[in-house]
């Protein structure tokens, strides 16, 4: 049987299949692969032990906050102009929503519910006219400034309100 020139070729053109070429691809997809699952891996790590900082973090913030109603030394140091103890609860809730809002335990509409329950208490808006401005300029992130801006609006659509009912 005579073969078609054309047909001779196109056989002697077809690449080689080896053991070697074949395994050096896998093993570089593989590679690659790893690489990338340990990058994913690192960053989830990253993002955990912020997330356990954070929360440490505000344990201690917490027994602070609850340490100064009792003791006088920190209340000169912290509370100025005499200060109501009901600045300090405020401080010690909105921290504490900060600390969920950034851990994931709140979503963006559950904070908002929790802010606006915040918001209607007369201590809530009066700590958000005194330290609202504070909080935004020490903001470090964008899971702040979100906190923060919701904060704000609820304070100012109460704030609003009762400019219209004076």
């Amino acid at each position: 049987m005579t073969r078609n020139p054309g047909q001779a070729y196109a056989e002697n053109r077809k690449p080689e299949y080896t053991y070697e070429r074949h395994f050096g691809m896998k093993t570089s997809h593989s590679v690659l692969i790893a690489t990338a699952v340990g990058v994913v891996g690192l960053a989830l790590s990253e993002r955990q032990s912020r997330r356990r900082l954070a929360l440490h973090t505000e344990e201690m913030h917490q027994a602070h906050i609850a340490e100064l109603p009792a003791n006088p030394e920190m209340q000169a140091l912290w509370m100025h102009d005499g200060e109501d103890t009901n600045l300090l609860h405020a401080n010690r809730l909105i921290s504490f929503l900060s600390v969920k809002f950034r851990a994931g335990l709140l979503d963006r509409r559950s904070l908002r519910v929790q802010a606006k329950w915040f918001m209607e208490r007369t201590a809530g808006r009066a700590y958000w006219q005194k330290f609202g401005g504070f909080r935004e300029d020490e903001a470090i992130d964008r899971t702040d400034r979100t906190f923060n801006a919701i904060l704000s609006d609820e304070y100012h659509v109460l704030a609003d309100e009762d400019v219209m009912t004076a």
